[in-house]
């Protein structure tokens, strides 16, 4: 005998049914995905600044004193080839399990350690293997959560999304920004600590972070706020500063201080008014701290541990971490 039932099927208006469901479920589901994975991209970034304070604790007790940056300083100005043996971080090589790549580098003759006397080799124009070095990428100077490529599309510089801290250093605009008045201590400095403008100076004494821009490392000693009050490091994005984006092996890059507010907008597609405020050469903000996290951004204290601040934290307070010695007392951040 025929049956005479008849197979079901989806009618057009089901199936567009289900369709729309399934959109609506994943449109439901997708801020969770994505919030997920930038969950696990801010772990690494706050792992890697772990691994960079391991690193720079290690150093400190073998040599008494942090790395320092090689840009030379003397009473003519800048020197800006002889004396090139690199940052921090090249001088944290061994340290960040780049020992290798360290050894194959060609410092003054007889020393261990870079050492920024004049008329000593300028390691950035060496290459191992034909690469040139300020090419070498470091994963643990990178974070997950900021795109841009390496920086300088011309020769490719290795980027890094971390520097170390001049703190509340002056840093007097080179574009007419004039979004603080010197009264209010910004750009001046804000405890008068870094009096030396752009932390140009080789010493300690007009300095208030735990780094100048020129040779000067501080020692643990030196930290009189305490180690867990002062910001040793922290984020930065390389393409939104004219100096940041030459990389991390470049010495005249990661001059960063805490003067500007966290993420103020200097990168592109970031608001323009004031314009003057807001280039990547304002260096009184580009060379801030920033992160692409939601509301602020990673750092490194001088005793190891890692915490997210608040782009909104209160502006003093902010001051107070950065400076290594200003003797005010640091609230909760």
């Amino acid at each position: 005998m025929k049956s005479n039932r008849r197979r079901k099927a989806f009618t057009l208006i089901e199936l567009l049914v289900v369709i729309a469901i399934i959109a609506i479920l994943v449109a439901l589901l997708l801020p969770a995905v994505q919030q997920a994975r930038e969950a696990a991209r801010r772990a690494s970034c706050k792992n890697n600044l772990k691994q960079i304070g391991l690193a720079l604790h290690t150093y400190e007790e073998t040599h008494k004193i942090l790395p320092n940056n090689s840009l030379g300083w003397g009473t003519n100005g800048h020197n800006w080839t002889s004396t090139q043996q690199g940052t921090q971080f090249v001088q944290l090589l061994p340290y960040l399990d780049q020992e290798p790549f360290f050894k194959a580098l060609k410092f003054e003759v007889g020393t261990t350690v870079p050492v920024a006397a004049v008329g000593s080799p300028n390691i950035e124009r060496q290459s191992i293997n034909g690469q040139p070095v300020y090419r070498h990428v470091l994963t643990v100077l990178i974070c997950p959560s900021c795109p841009a490529p390496n920086q300088r599309t011309g020769d490719r510089r290795a980027k890094t999304n971390y520097a170390p801290s001049m703190g509340a250093q002056r840093m007097d605009s080179r574009t007419g920004c004039n979004l603080y008045s010197p009264s209010g201590g910004y750009p001046r400095g804000y405890f008068g600590t870094g009096s030396a403008g752009h932390g140009n100076t080789p010493t300690g004494n007009n300095t208030s972070g735990l780094w100048s821009r020129a040779l000067y490392a501080s020692r643990f000693s030196e930290i009189e706020d305490g180690l867990s009050n002062t910001i040793a490091m922290g984020e930065v994005l390389p393409q939104c500063s004219d100096h940041v984006n030459n990389g991390w092996f470049h010495n005249n890059a990661i001059w960063v201080a805490t003067t500007a507010p966290i993420n103020f907008p200097t990168c592109p597609g970031d608001p323009v008014l004031p314009r003057g405020c807001h280039l990547n050469n304002t260096w009184m903000t580009s060379q801030g701290f920033k992160s692409k996290h939601v509301g602020g951004a990673h750092f490194l204290m001088a005793d190891g541990s890692t915490h997210f601040i608040s782009e909104n934290v209160d502006y003093a307070l902010y001051q107070r971490l950065g400076d290594r010695r200003d003797a005010e007392v640091v609230g909760p951040f």
